[in-house]
Order: structure tokens, then sequence, then C-alpha cells
């Protein structure tokens, strides 16, 4: 009698687990998601620029997970945004409002003509802090891609260093460098289309 009620237990038991990591499964769905992102930045430059993304990641439910990278533009300065993307829906159906935060580093990419010359060309630009939050509204459509629209505030770092005068010395040349930390501030506005 004993075998028989300690085989219905380990049985019992058995299904018990089997059927938890089934339902276990069918809740959290995770799959491969890659977003093309197409926008405009306003902002203190006197045009509006464009940019273009790329983020590859892993949707779970209502998150997004993924890498993304980029190729913008603010004025003369064109850079390239290597970011970290988070994205939240806030309820489940075919339409839905979701909320982003990326952040990463900001590549400084600039052509030669972008560059400023003064005196020889002792230029550097080096790269700086990218960070990027706001709110969007996803559609989803029948075959499981979506499309959606977003705002945000995008923030990008850009350091430049280029000589300004020379000054002939008797033993030597001096050469005055000038600093400049460039911050900009701007105004996101996306379509967004994921498969």
């Amino acid at each position: 009698m004993k075998k028989y009620i300690s085989a219905s237990i380990i049985l019992s038991l058995s299904f018990l687990l089997v059927t938890a990591q089934t339902k276990k499964k069918n809740n959290s769905c995770s799959k491969f998601t890659s977003i093309i992102q197409l926008g405009i930045l306003e902002g203190d430059a006197s045009k509006t620029f464009g940019q273009i993304q790329l983020v590859n990641g892993i949707q779970q439910n209502a998150w997004f997970y993924g890498l993304g990278v980029g190729i913008d533009y603010y004025g003369s300065k064109r850079s390239i945004p290597l970011f970290v993307d988070v994205k939240r829906d806030f309820k489940r159906g075919n339409k839905t409002p979701f909320v982003f935060a990326d952040a990463g580093y900001n590549v400084s990419w600039l052509r030669d003509n972008e560059r400023n010359y003064y005196w020889g060309n002792n230029y550097e630009a080096t790269s700086g802090l990218y960070y990027e939050a706001g709110l969007g509204y996803k559609f989803i459509l029948k075959n499981k891609t979506a499309f959606a629209f977003s705002a945000g505030y995008s923030f990008k770092e850009q350091h430049e260093t280029f000589p300004t005068s020379i000054i002939p010395l008797p033993a030597n040349v001096h050469i005055d460098y000038s600093d400049y930390n460039n911050k900009f501030k701007r105004l996101s506005v996306k379509i967004n289309y994921s498969f």
C-alpha cells in the first residue's frame, strides 16, 4: 500500500512540475527582433537634420533589450551613436504606448570639410556620452511586424581640439590650442519599423 501511495505522490508531483514548466514557457515568449529607426533631430542649429539607427535585440513580453548603432548629423557635425536600447510596452494588444531609454557612446566621424583647420592640421575630435529617452506608440501588424512613432530628448557630446595661433619664438614655435566640448541637446522624432 505504501508503494502505491508513494508512486501516486511521485506521479502527481511529476505531472505538476511538467504542467508548471509548460505554463512557464508559454507565459515568457522571447523572440529576436530588429528595429530600423528613421528620424529628424531638431535643436539649436538653424536646420533640421536626419538620423538613421539599427537596433537588434530580444523582445520578451512587454520588454525589449537591444544594442544599436546609428548615423546622425547636427549642423556640420556627423557622429555614430553606439548604445544599449531598452523599451517597455504599457499594455498587451495590437496598439500600445511605450517608453524607451538609450545610453551609450557617441563616436565622432567628421568629414575633412567638417574639421576646423586654422593653423596646420593638428585637429582632434574625440567621442563622448550619448543618451536618449522618450515615449512612443506602436502598432503591431498581422505578420507580427510592428510600426511605431516615437519622440524623445537626445543628448550627445563631442570634444574638439585645434590650434588657433602660432607664435614664433627664438628657440622654437609656440602653438596655442582651443578646446571645445560640444553638447548637442535635441528633440528626436522617429518612425520605427520592427521585424
